[in-house]
């Protein structure tokens, strides 16, 4: 079965444009906050199910877009992954399976057993979760016209809400001189990314920050939509406007405070280093270019976290490699070699590891916008 490329793009446009919907919702409401932050401890966690509400938004927001996919497109189901497990077991060996249901109030029902009977929760959830979505996309299809894939030959991967500690903390981040925020609700981004099941390689990437911008108004928060498109010798990406205004004196690194020093010590003379949380926010950074490149020397991100925002990096001229292959090999300008060296998601790093760690991005990454930026860093970590 083959599927319109453009088709699919608006699919994957309005799903996660819902699980942003539900996102804000859950801070929205008074009552969702609370089960947001709420810390259960001791016979009270013990009496509810095992995994907690934060991580049954997480579930949610995965689920609703597992749904909206598999309803206009069924053969992809089995090819769905995301971060999180739908499987919810409480105190007494009861196991609920959290999916969305073909209407409402059946999806209501199955919230009130996971919520303990929390009606208002499962009504607002289970509406958000029925509700039609539709995001205009503006520029970019005519150039996807008559482009298809095969269905049988996708897979896709979800990270429903990134950066899950930024969300639940709430923050109103500060963004600094570049753009950036190093913390904050900005920090948070539903991601979802098509890759190609034979060679591994991204296809199409959706990227949703549901707090991009405060409105002081109507104190309300406004989301950003950025996807990209890398499919054959077509790439198109809903970018338009200059990365950055003038040219910066030296490059823009964003790392974690938690790389390692001597990494950092590396790059601190040559580049301008800045830290923000969420391994999603900082991939969208390099592709706004807010940042030049984004490096991470650990292996401590996954691949619902990089397969979205790899097929916009690629749709730009750039991508994503892991710190480990930068280091190993010599580039000498070879495009040939830096395709060859793309992360993949179409199997696992770590062949025989268990849960997430099957799933991570062995040595490192590096995001990229472009081919002499990949030179400079190799030149700099040698």
């Amino acid at each position: 079965m083959k599927v319109g490329v453009a088709e699919l793009l608006k699919l994957l446009v309005n799903t996660a444009e819902k699980g942003a919907n539900v996102a804000r919702i859950i801070r929205s409401d008074a009552d969702l906050l609370n089960l947001l932050v709420e810390e259960k401890t001791g016979d009270s966690k013990n009496q509810r199910f095992v995994q907690d509400f934060k991580t049954l938004a997480d579930v949610l927001v995965q689920e609703i877009v597992r749904h909206d996919l598999t309803e206009q497109i069924p053969d992809i189901k089995s090819s769905i992954y995301g971060e999180e497990s739908n499987t919810f077991t409480n105190a007494v060996g009861e196991t609920i399976t959290v999916e969305i249901q073909a209407t409402k109030q059946q999806t209501i029902g199955l919230l009130n057993q996971v919520l303990d009977g929390n009606e208002h929760a499962a009504d607002l959830l289970a509406k958000e979760a029925h509700e039609s979505v539709v995001v205009d996309i503006v520029g970019g299809l005519v150039k996807l016209v008559g482009l298809e894939v095969d269905v049988d030959d996708i897979g896709v991967w979800i990270d429903p809400i990134d950066s899950t500690a930024q969300y639940i903390g709430g923050l109103h981040g500060t963004k600094d001189d570049s753009g950036m925020a190093s913390e904050g609700l900005q920090c948070v981004v539903v991601i979802v990314g098509v890759y190609d099941k034979h060679t591994g390689l991204p296809l199409v990437g959706v990227t949703n920050q549901p707090f991009s911008t405060y409105d002081t108004q109507s104190k309300r928060w406004i989301g950003e939509t950025i996807w990209g498109v890398c499919v054959g010798d077509t790439r198109v990406n809903s970018l338009t406007k200059a990365p950055m205004d003038k040219p910066r004196d030296k490059p823009v690194i964003l790392m974690s405070t938690s790389e390692s020093q001597d990494i950092q010590k590396s790059f601190i003379d040559d580049c301008s280093l800045h830290y923000a949380a969420g391994a999603g926010y900082k991939l969208l950074c390099a592709i706004q270019g807010l940042a030049d490149s984004y490096i991470l020397s650990k292996s401590s991100t996954y691949k619902w976290d990089a397969c979205g925002p790899h097929a916009i990096l690629l749709s730009q001229g750039g991508g994503l490699i892991s710190f480990k292959s930068l280091q190993d090999k010599d580039l000498q300008g070879s495009d040939t070699l830096v395709r060859d060296l793309q992360i993949r998601y179409n199997k696992s790093d770590q062949p025989g590891s268990c849960g997430a760690k099957q799933w991570c991005n062995e040595g490192g990454i590096v995001a990229y916008t472009s081919l002499a930026m990949l030179e400079t860093i190799k030149k700099i970590i040698g």
